[in-house]
């Protein structure tokens, strides 16, 4: 196992505050990991598929889609680093609610639901990481429901776009068209564009096309909370 993906298991919610060598050499996490390769285009997981293991993307990047297959709505792009699969692992069901796809060729290593359930059996701090992380997917997600129910155009797209990932360069790139965006904010285009014109008469974003760079972070999250 090469150095980064040690440091990108170590630096897993789960591990928070732990020692991660002393975990690994209780539990013997590097030993019992699997690591898949996908292409883009790829479903990685699905409904049709019963949960693995507690997942990192290793490389590249991957869309969360809602279970939805005629009318998938994006929930969620991630990059390298991101973790999946937390809420579905001890839930009982079968298969996922949601859908993964890659984006472009990517890795995705999984922690075995057997040894994630191991590990939180034994080591309370861990067990605490877990809950303290599903509890904050569900305060999201609250937010999340009440922007795109009861919110406005332009609280809706404010929340779309802090899900997405930051470039490098320190802007979010649009992974849908705005004819899409608008369908899945539930708002008309007209709207979404005067949202999205609000926020540059304000100075919170500057957009070039589907590249959107954030001026103001810290405001633009103070206006979803």
């Amino acid at each position: 196992m090469d150095k980064m993906i040690r440091e990108r298991i170590s630096s897993l919610f789960l591990f928070h505050e732990m020692h991660f060598e002393e975990l690994d050499a209780k539990y013997h996490v590097m030993e019992k990991v699997i690591i898949q390769k996908y292409c883009a285009g790829e479903i990685l997981l699905s409904a049709r598929e019963n949960p693995v293991g507690l997942a990192i993307l290793l490389d590249g990047s991957a869309q969360i889609l809602s279970g939805d297959e005629k009318h998938p709505a994006l929930l969620r792009t991630m990059g390298a680093g991101d973790s999946f699969g937390a809420a579905s692992l001890f839930s009982g069901e079968k298969g996922y609610r949601t859908c993964v796809r890659a984006l472009e060729d990517c890795r995705i290593l999984y922690l075995p639901a057997v040894l994630v359930e191991e590990i939180c059996l034994h080591e309370p701090m861990a067990a605490r990481n877990y809950i303290v992380f599903l509890s904050g997917r569900i305060s999201f997600l609250n937010r999340k429901i009440t922007a795109y129910t009861a919110g406005s155009a332009l609280e809706r797209l404010v929340l779309y776009l802090l899900h997405l990932p930051l470039a490098s360069d320190g802007s979010w790139e649009l992974d849908i068209s705005y004819a899409q965006l608008s369908e899945q904010l539930g708002v008309g285009r007209a709207s979404l564009y005067r949202a999205m014109d609000s926020l540059c008469a304000q100075g919170l974003i500057r957009r070039e096309k589907k590249k959107v760079t954030p001026l103001q972070l810290e405001t633009l999250k103070l206006m979803i909370q």
